[in-house]
């Protein structure tokens, strides 16, 4: 059932074009700072990659999924044809969790290849290590959205956005329970609430768990008229 539920959403995404756009945008821009940098790869993945593209990547991914409508509006067809809300919630959060995780990662290899100089680490080592810290990335980030897609009519993903840029970038305690912080650690940036790398990889799962178990807990309410 879960399947051909995300099946469904996975055709929502092919026909909302509008949405490509931001994503080919964004895409866009992590390949022209890759190009252009002469510091090497990591300047970018800390900078342009991590602080804008990342989140907007995932952003793009979950608009994209629920077809620029909130959680509980984009899965209200379904219900009404007789399927179980949280299980049609889950299957928007996987589809959008997976589009996000491998649109970034993709990405982020692109800029490392792209970027790569000769300070920076092995290219091959680089782009495992790189692609799979931006896989985790955006499936935290998609369920993170998912999450403010639930509540009300879906506005409150934009809010989410702002308190990640907002809290999750200074790397204080409200760090922890954001997305931006642990990927901006796992990144080579500034520690999150002073944690090690390692701690932030675990507790960036964590959150992709928690804040998808909540997108459906809150997704299984009944869908606003």
């Amino acid at each position: 059932m879960i399947l051909t539920l995300a099946r469904v959403h996975g055709a929502l995404v092919a026909r909302y074009r509008r949405s490509w756009l931001p994503l080919l945008a964004w895409t866009l821009l992590a390949v022209l700072a890759a190009m252009t940098t002469r510091v090497g790869a990591d300047h970018v993945l800390r900078g342009t990659f991590g602080f804008v593209v990342i989140p907007l990547l995932s952003y793009g991914a979950v608009a994209a999924t629920l077809g620029g409508n909130g959680l509980r509006a984009s899965v209200r067809p379904l219900v009404l044809l007789g399927a179980a809300p949280p299980r049609a919630a889950l299957a928007a959060v996987l589809v959008a969790g997976g589009l996000a995780a491998s649109a970034c990662a993709l990405v982020a290899v692109a800029v490392c290849v792209l970027a790569h100089h000769a300070g920076d680490p092995p290219l091959v080592r680089d782009c495992v290590t790189t692609g799979g810290v931006s896989l985790l990335a955006g499936a935290a980030y998609a369920a993170y959205f998912c999450a403010g897609s639930a509540i009300g009519k879906g506005a409150m993903r934009g809010a989410f956005l702002a308190l990640d840029w907002i809290v999750g970038a200074q790397g204080g305690f409200g760090s922890i329970f954001t997305p931006r912080g642990h990927v901006t650690s796992l990144l080579g940036g500034t520690q999150s609430f002073e944690l090690s790398r390692p701690t932030s990889s675990i507790l960036l799962a964590l959150l992709a768990l928690g804040y998808t178990a909540a997108a459906v807990h809150l997704g299984r309410r009944a869908p606003p008229a």
